[in-house]
């Protein structure tokens, strides 16, 4: 019979550099859009797994040397190839030891129900909030998708960071996450216990469009609070796309006569959807990428900042996989 260790031991040998595994009743208490119950209703556990950012990559993107082919190696080629032939091997190893295997990635293009922001590292999403339920308050409206941070937490890899993503011990902020939905009777890991977040403030004070808000908010997840900023996804879409003057590929026509061009260069300017979306054909700095996602211009600085912090406190325990 598979057991935890074999999993965590054949996740490694397929490509994670993390893995976790978090008990189905964890769960107790998430809204019916997220709970893994609904994807596969026979689960037991939840397969937690994370392919690193590696350093070089990350210290290119931070001198802005390379940010085009950043783009391909950092979201697609880490995102899509490495996580999905990572789940797929995950679930033939699991399906052919009998159990079900409901492989789970990040969504790009889709908002779910609850979520009317935006992903600034795509063109454009598709919202799901006139989804309805055919059994409301019973069932969920389509589509069910994971909570990716709460499965973080739940399966022991990492905890909330002040922006509201998922932190690891190993990697910080640096990480692909996935996730695979079993009824395969796993011994499960604690809940992460710590907060890696100290509540600097520093990534707030790097991002180039303000978009981390510091209007604390609280997470609640499998009985731990978790607090962090506000995140204004639309913000940062507009200076993910390189709206402020630290773009390195910025020039003088960008908003060239707009009353407003001192005020968007500077950061100082606030976007909501209508007017983000008016921003974007004007952000042309580099051409677009064949496989839908859009060039990251403001080089992670809220990522980065977090990222050295972390390290320069000792928070960050960098070695093989886990």
């Amino acid at each position: 019979m598979i057991n935890s260790s074999t999993v965590k031991a054949k996740a490694r040998e397929y490509g994670a550099d993390i893995t976790g595994i978090g008990c189905i009743s964890a769960y107790e208490g998430t809204k019916l859009e997220h709970d893994p119950r609904f994807i596969c209703p026979t689960a037991k556990c939840v397969i937690g797994l994370g392919i690193r950012i590696p350093e070089g990559m990350i210290r290119v993107l931070e001198a802005g040397n390379q940010l085009y082919s950043l783009t391909s190696l950092y979201t697609k080629s880490t995102g899509e190839e490495l996580v999905i032939m990572l789940l797929l091997k995950m679930a033939r190893l699991l399906e052919n030891e009998g159990y079900e295997a409901c492989i789970q990635r990040t969504s790009p293009n889709i908002k779910a129900k609850d979520d009317y922001g935006m992903n600034p590292e795509v063109s454009s999403v598709t919202r799901l909030g006139q989804a309805l339920s055919v059994d409301p308050g019973k069932k969920p409206a389509p589509e069910v998708l994971l909570d990716f941070a709460q499965s973080a937490v739940i399966c022991g890899l990492g905890s909330i960071s002040y922006r509201g993503e998922v932190l690891t011990p190993q990697y910080g902020p640096f990480q692909r996450l996935a996730y695979i939905i079993t009824n395969a009777p796993l011994e499960a890991d604690p809940v992460f216990d710590s907060d890696l977040c100290d509540k600097c403030g520093k990534c707030a004070d790097a991002c180039p469009g303000k978009a981390i808000i510091r209007d604390e908010k609280t997470t609640d997840i499998a009985g731990r609070t978790y607090t962090h900023g506000t995140f204004d996804s639309w913000q940062c879409s507009v200076y993910y796309r390189g709206a402020h003057r630290s773009n390195p590929y910025m020039n003088d026509e960008f908003l060239k006569g707009d009353p407003d061009r001192e005020a968007v260069l500077n950061g100082e300017k606030r976007f909501d959807e209508k007017s983000a979306k008016e921003m974007y054909p004007k952000m042309k700095f580099l051409p677009p990428t064949q496989f839908g996602y859009v060039p990251c211009m403001c080089r992670r600085a809220c990522d980065i900042a977090c990222y050295n912090h972390l390290k320069e406190k000792g928070l960050i325990r960098k070695g093989g996989a886990v």
